[in-house]
């Protein structure tokens, strides 16, 4: 059996600002270090085989607190970096639409395949990020992994392995911060034990 604890990486400025944050490189604020000690007390008791973390600073950030916990040492795993927006990077919804109107309207056509200038399409990402977990699961028979990445990887993920699909990535909320959990048994079926707690 193998358990995956998910953690999203605490609360930036941008992301208070509610925009399109993928792989700007942007540091926690205030509030999400605050975050980051909240969820290494939730981990406080847990045993760890391996920790992984996107590369990005928020992310390394928050994975270095709760690593106060277990002194392990940590992965950094591109694979695990938030959808690249490209042109849109750190922009607002209503940013993208007035500067990009004609491209924000090819993503509403086709939001699954349309890949904006200079990043990536949600297919694209969700390929990279389920086949860093499908890894983690074909190469361990057993032990318990924390993964320190983003909103949209979590959301990815736990679709994928719940067998929903693409699609099924918008139903889940991830919190800045939260715990996620899911347990693939030996049979490689996929239970979700926690939810954005």
């Amino acid at each position: 059996m193998i358990e995956l604890i998910f953690v999203r990486h605490g609360e930036t400025d941008s992301n208070r600002k509610g925009t399109y944050l993928g792989w700007t490189d942007v540091s926690l604020n205030e509030e999400g270090l605050r975050q980051a000690y909240e969820a290494k007390c939730k981990l406080s008791n847990e045993n760890i085989d391996a920790m992984y973390s996107s590369p990005l600073k928020r992310a390394v950030r928050t994975a270095e607190v709760i690593n106060e916990n277990f002194k392990l040492a940590v992965i950094y795993e591109e694979r695990l970096k938030e959808r690249c927006f490209g042109i849109w990077e750190d922009l607002t919804h209503n940013e993208i639409l007035e500067k990009y109107p004609e491209e924000y309207g090819l993503w509403t056509d086709d939001h699954v395949n349309y890949c904006m200038e200079g990043g990536e399409s949600t297919v694209q990402s969700y390929n990279r990020v389920t086949g860093f977990i499908e890894d983690i699961i074909n190469t361990h028979e057993s032990g318990t992994y924390l993964i320190v990445t983003h909103l949209g990887c979590i959301r990815k993920i736990v679709a994928h392995l719940l067998g929903l699909g693409i699609e099924g990535s918008w139903r889940f909320r991830v919190d800045n911060c939260s715990i996620t959990r899911i347990v693939v048994n030996d049979e490689k079926y996929a239970y979700l034990t926690l939810l954005n707690g």
